[in-house]
């Protein structure tokens, strides 16, 4: 039988293993693909910066903490989230990111100012504008991350291809 405390440090432990794992700002990025969907792990790793291997060694400490899955599907393997509950922590971690650290505003801020072609609209602006015919929404991001799910009457043309 545990005493309070065996249990409460037990407990304790098993939080800090999603925690730890959670620790890394490309990991982070990772859950944040497969919150749009299933990836290979070629395609985390192109649409991430990291080598297949680095990438690899981040889907394994996120699988150890349950928080990915991983199926093998003849030469490749395909990561998934291993519940949705992760992109709800991964939003939560977002909103009081933004709330409790300055350093996002002033990040953001630079680089609008840096772009100054570019206007954040929320999403009822958007719809609006798409309706109407006066906008047309490009989607730049990878063609995987499109696929996975976009704007309704977005056309897909990657960053890469943009110039063309």
């Amino acid at each position: 039988m545990r005493t309070n405390r065996e249990f409460k440090d037990a407990i304790y432990e098993q939080f800090a293993r999603i925690s730890k794992a959670l620790s890394s700002p490309k990991r982070l990025e990772l859950l944040d693909l497969l919150c749009q969907g299933e990836r290979s792990v070629e395609v985390l790793a192109k649409s991430t910066g990291l080598s297949v291997a680095n990438a690899s060694q981040h889907l394994q400490t996120l699988r150890a903490a349950r928080l990915v899955e991983a199926e093998k599907r003849g030469l490749f393997v395909v990561y998934s989230l291993a519940d949705r509950k992760v992109c709800d922590l991964l939003s939560a971690i977002r909103a009081l990111a933004e709330a409790r650290l300055a350093d996002i505003e002033q990040i953001t801020r630079q680089f609008m100012e840096s772009h100054p072609n570019l206007e954040p609209v929320d999403r009822e602006t958007l719809r609006e504008r798409v309706l109407s015919g006066a906008v047309t929404v490009l989607d730049v991001r990878p063609k995987e991350e499109y696929l996975a799910g976009h704007i309704p009457g977005a056309l897909c043309v990657p960053l890469e291809e943009l110039e063309e």
